[in-house]
Order: structure tokens, then sequence, then C-alpha cells
């Protein structure tokens, strides 16, 4: 991972710069921090087919956010056919 020998002093430089951050909630902290993930997946990975699967998915999400699963039970689900 980037950034992982870094002093702290250093990689709270972003913070810094940005410290309406730290005034956002757990919950937006959060979502913010699966967004800049999902984006950098999005960045390294330049498979047209799939980055167009991933944003009809999203797309998806966006127009019925009701429609998805919470990442914790799809987890469980997964970790029971896993070990069924």
């Amino acid at each position: 991972m980037k950034g992982a020998g870094v002093p702290d002093k250093v990689r709270l430089m972003i913070v810094e710069r940005l410290p309406e951050v730290l005034a956002l909630s757990t919950e937006d902290k959060e979502i913010l921090a699966e967004e800049l993930l999902n984006q950098v997946v999005l960045e390294q990975d330049k498979d047209p087919q799939l980055l167009d699967l991933l944003r009809r998915r999203l797309g998806n999400h966006n127009d019925d956010p009701a429609s998805g699963v919470r990442w914790e039970v799809l987890r469980d689900r997964l970790l029971k056919r896993r070990h069924a």
C-alpha cells in the first residue's frame, strides 16, 4: 500500500488540506472512504467491459438504492455458502 512507510505527520497532509473531511459524520467518512477506494479500483483496472459493468451497476444502485444488499448481509450469505 502506498504511503505505508510514510511518517504519520506526512500522511496527515491531505486531511490538513481538506479539514472539512474531519467534520464529516462517521457514516459520511465511511461513505467517502468507500467512494475513494472504488475510484482507485476504477483507475487501476482499465478493462473497458468491467468499467462499463461497474458503471451500470452503480447507476442501478443510484436509481434505486433500496434494491442493493448491504455488505454485511452479502458477506454472511457468501460465508454460509462457503461453509455449507
